[in-house]
C-alpha cells in the first residue's frame, strides 16, 4: 500500500468475529432440530447453514423441513434428500447391508416439498470474516464419498480444500464429528449429526449392525451441532438436548 508522505499509514480494520452453527444430518428429527435452534440462539451465534440429509430415518421430515423453511436456514442437497425427489424410487423393502442404500421416505411428501428438495443446490458457499467456506455433505466430489478423520492424510485434505476453493470444508454424512486441522491454519469440520430419534426399530439395527462391523467407520446418532468461530476457524460440537459440549475427533494433519 502507497503512503502519501507526511501522512499516517492506513490501518485495515479487523475482521469482525462471527459464530457460524452447522447443521447436517437431520434426518427427519424435528425435536432434535428444535433443540438445536434453542442453543444456537443462547450461543448468539450470526447464522446458520444445514450441510444435507434432511430426509430418512427420523419420524418428522416434513415438520423439520418446514422448520428449516421458516428459519430460511441455507440448505444443501444430500444424498438421502436426492433419493427422496425419485419417490422412493430407489428404495429396497429389505435391510441387506451391502446393497445400495435405500430410502422410501419421499413417498408422501407433499408436492411443495420435493420441488423444495429439487431446488437445493449440492453445495454452498460463503466468505465470512474473510474466511472462505465450503459445504458439501460428502466431498467436494461426491455426496457419496466420506471423509473419515482416522483415514485421511494431509495430501487429502490439502486437495479436497483446494478443489472446494475453501480455508474451511464443512462436511456431514458420516455422523462423526471431528475437526482436521493442517499447517497452513485450513481445516475439514463435521458438526456430527443432528438425529437422535429413528423411525423404525429396523434401521436402529441396521445402525447397530453397521457399528458392530466397523465401529471407526459406522454412522451414529449423536444428537449434536457444530458452531465455527471466523475468522478464528475455531470449531466446536454442542448437544443439541442441553448445549453441553461434545467431545469430538481432533486431529492436527
Amino acid at each position: 500500500m502507497d503512503v502519501p508522505r507526511g501522512s499516517a499509514p492506513v490501518k485495515e480494520k479487523p475482521a469482525v468475529p462471527s459464530r457460524l452453527a452447522i447443521l447436517a444430518d437431520i434426518h427427519g428429527d424435528v425435536h432434535a432440530l428444535r433443540d438445536a435452534l434453542v442453543q444456537i440462539e443462547r450461543l448468539k451465534c450470526d447464522c446458520i447453514v444445514n450441510a444435507g440429509d434432511l430426509v430418512d430415518w427420523g419420524i418428522f421430515p416434513e415438520e423439520a423441513i418446514d422448520l428449516v423453511r421458516e428459519h430460511k436456514i441455507p440448505s444443501i442437497l444430500g444424498n438421502h434428500d436426492r433419493w427422496a425427489i425419485g419417490r422412493g424410487s430407489a428404495a429396497s423393502p429389505e435391510i441387506d447391508m451391502d446393497a445400495e442404500p435405500w430410502d422410501c421416505s419421499g413417498h408422501d411428501l407433499r408436492d411443495d416439498t420435493i420441488r423444495y428438495l429439487a431446488d437445493l443446490s449440492p453445495s454452498w458457499r460463503v466468505e465470512v470474516a474473510g474466511v472462505r467456506i465450503a459445504v458439501h455433505l460428502g466431498t467436494p466430489h461426491s455426496d457419496m464419498d466420506c471423509i473419515f478423520p482416522d483415514e485421511t492424510n494431509a495430501s487429502q485434505a490439502s486437495r479436497w480444500l483446494a478443489f472446494a476453493q475453501s480455508q474451511v470444508l464443512v462436511v456431514g454424512h458420516t455422523h462423526i464429528p471431528f475437526c482436521l486441522e493442517l499447517p497452513d491454519g485450513k481445516c475439514i469440520v463435521n458438526p456430527g449429526a443432528l438425529l437422535r430419534d429413528f423411525a423404525k426399530p429396523e434401521e436402529r439395527e441396521w445402525l447397530r449392525q453397521l457399528q458392530s462391523r466397523n465401529p471407526r467407520r459406522a454412522p451414529a446418532s449423536s444428537g449434536t451441532f457444530g458452531v465455527l468461530h471466523l475468522p478464528s476457524k475455531k470449531f466446536s460440537v454442542f448437544n443439541a438436548s442441553d448445549g453441553s459440549e461434545a467431545k469430538i475427533v481432533r486431529k492436527a494433519l
